[in-house]
């Protein structure tokens, strides 16, 4: 069974010349969609699962340095959430979004669903930690942190096509200056 994994519109904007070659990897699924481009992988491919891991585990982190003292994100801020769909997971970026405690949250789709009827760009949805698979975060320094699942497509790219995308990437996900 695939997964559907969201790509942020910044990544878009990165992505825009490079979605000819996204294409090539599931041609018959973005054919078929009426959202955002997404990227399929199995959900047994160990990179993507690694990538999506390490996010996971540093997600206390991004809460603690990308929120407020009520809860609410930055607003470069965002977290990509897996929801359950007919067909399998679609896993789409959410920002701004709101801690409500107890591992609860509401936010905002960043994009627009392939497969998830009814709901467009901007709709409210509630999730839960066990649901977040990656975060992002623009920083001062104009450097994107975070984006696991970003860095783990870029490296099924070409080399030319990676290095695009990891030149608007900070060099690791996690600033040195976060606790």
């Amino acid at each position: 069974m695939l997964t559907s994994l969201r790509i942020s519109k910044l990544e878009i904007t990165l992505l825009r010349h490079l979605l000819i070659s996204l294409c090539l990897l599931t041609p018959i699924e973005l054919a078929a969609q009426s959202g955002d481009p997404t990227v399929s992988f199995d959900r047994s491919d160990q990179a993507m699962n690694s990538a999506i891991a390490e996010a996971v585990r540093t997600f206390p982190v991004f809460l603690r340095n990308a929120t407020d003292a009520n809860g609410a994100s930055l607003p470069s801020a965002f977290v990509k959430v897996s929801f359950d769909v007919a067909d399998g997971t679609e896993i789409i970026w959410i920002g701004p979004f709101t801690e409500q405690g107890d591992g609860q949250f509401i936010g905002a789709l960043a994009n627009r669903p392939n497969y998830m009827p009814g709901l467009n760009a901007g709709d409210t949805v509630e999730f839960t930690t066990d649901m977040v698979r990656d975060w992002a975060i623009e920083l001062p320094d104009g450097l994107l942190w975070g984006h696991y699942t970003t860095r783990q497509i870029a490296a099924t790219l070409s080399t030319d096509q990676a290095a695009q995308i990891m030149a608007a990437l900070s060099e690791t996900p996690v600033p040195d200056t976060w606790e």
